[in-house]
């Protein structure tokens, strides 16, 4: 199977306008002021799709017709909570009402499609479903060999509503809908899922880099390559505070890498390398630099193996050190590479700590056109063998 970028941005600009319907319609039910968030496109991987072992709710809709497959609606039991107060105030939980929500939802989003490719699609009658992310999957009967998934969040203003909606394409569709372009820009599936394992393969190591130079025993928690606009990439980056540092990686495929701990992991990862840094409530240039040197450690881990099986150096630059909310961090950086594309490919990756409270989270950003130029080079059946050259700053 082969992809085409351009058809494939297009059909990431309909998921989020059937996004914004599907919100809109639930706004429309419930005068809950809902909105779509981010809207992305993944390789499909139950690993990255399962977040953690959560209670969720949903409701999955096939559908057929010149696009075919199932949509997901899922959110916690607050939101249905929240949603059915709001609809039926004082019954509690009401299976049919979930389901009609679900229903009204979901077709606002098929529609948008339907419009997109000027046909009708059918809907079947929605299945309620009860669980975890992963029996959710189940029902939706998720095949861990379908090429993409769309995915999108809808949030509210001033609700406990955290909704995410799945629809899965299935593999025929796709093939039909990704080779109507004109073939300019086209990348065989392979060598995307040979990226998605090069960046998995390079998170594994600068998990590993972080665990010999604190101490701190980590592991990849979740690792996924997804395509979306440029332009919604910082709404991928919650607006806690982060601490880190942005690198710029050439040479190759061109573009950045950001590393990014929340506050209390930098502070581990201060305390294990620079135990005199002044415990503040800023980080001084003691701490800076320890960050700056994990981060260059990290982040040279994570592209060597790119580097090895495109059998090339990539240069690093001198790390930023960014301690801001996460959109603002991603905000500079898109507005980098938003001069010159309108679409993204996005590694992100979270690392975790065994034992305690850490979160590390990885993402790199290639610069389009250079990456087209890199897959070009890929060899599928290469394997990369990964490491540090990095030093201290």
């Amino acid at each position: 199977m082969k992809v085409d970028i351009e058809a494939l941005g297009s059909f990431s600009r309909t998921a989020h306008d059937g996004a914004e319907r599907a919100a809109e319609n639930l706004t429309g039910l419930t005068g809950i002021e809902t909105t779509a968030d981010v809207t992305a496109v993944t390789l499909a991987r139950e690993d990255s799709l399962v977040r953690e072992d959560r209670d969720r709710i949903g409701v999955v809709v096939d559908f057929d017709g010149e696009i075919s497959g199932a949509t997901v609606l899922s959110f916690p039991p607050q939101g249905v909570e929240t949603v059915l107060g709001a609809l039926l105030p004082g019954d509690g939980l009401d299976e049919s009402a979930v389901q009609e929500v679900g229903n009204i939802v979901t077709s606002g989003f098929v529609d948008a499609w339907a419009d997109r490719l000027s046909t009708t699609l059918d809907i079947t009658p929605p299945t309620y479903v009860e669980g975890t992310d992963a029996d959710i999957l189940e029902a939706a009967s998720f095949e861990s060999d379908r090429a993409f998934v769309f995915r999108s969040r809808l949030s509210a203003v001033g609700e406990a509503l955290d909704f995410e909606f799945y629809m899965f394409p299935d593999n025929d569709s796709m093939t039909r809908m990704l080779s109507d372009g004109s073939g300019d820009g086209s990348v065989p599936l392979a060598k995307l899922s040979t990226l998605q394992e090069m960046a998995q393969s390079g998170a594994a190591t600068a998990a590993d880099s972080v665990s010999a130079m604190t101490g701190i025993d980590t592991s990849v928690d979740i690792s996924e390559l997804r395509f979306a606009p440029i332009e919604s990439i910082p709404a991928e980056l919650s607006d806690r505070r982060h601490v880190g540092v942005v690198l710029g990686f050439g040479e190759g495929p061109d573009g950045y890498v950001l590393i990014l701990f929340d506050e209390s992991s930098a502070r581990a990862v201060v305390d294990a390398l620079a135990p005199d840094a002044a415990a503040t409530d800023s980080f001084d240039e003691m701490a800076e630099s320890a960050i700056r040197e994990i981060g260059n450690v990290m982040t040279s881990s994570f592209v060597d193996g790119w580097a090895n099986v495109l059998d090339t150096t990539i240069a690093i630059s001198t790390p930023q050190f960014v301690d801001d909310m996460g959109r603002a961090v991603a905000d500079s950086v898109v507005a980098r590479l938003g001069q010159r594309q309108a679409f993204a490919f996005l590694f992100d990756a979270t690392i975790r700590a065994d034992d305690r409270a850490f979160d590390c989270e990885i993402y790199a950003i290639p610069e389009e056109t250079q990456l087209e130029a890199t897959l070009d080079d890929i060899d599928p059946d290469a394997t990369a063998e990964r490491s540090t050259r990095a030093g201290s700053l």
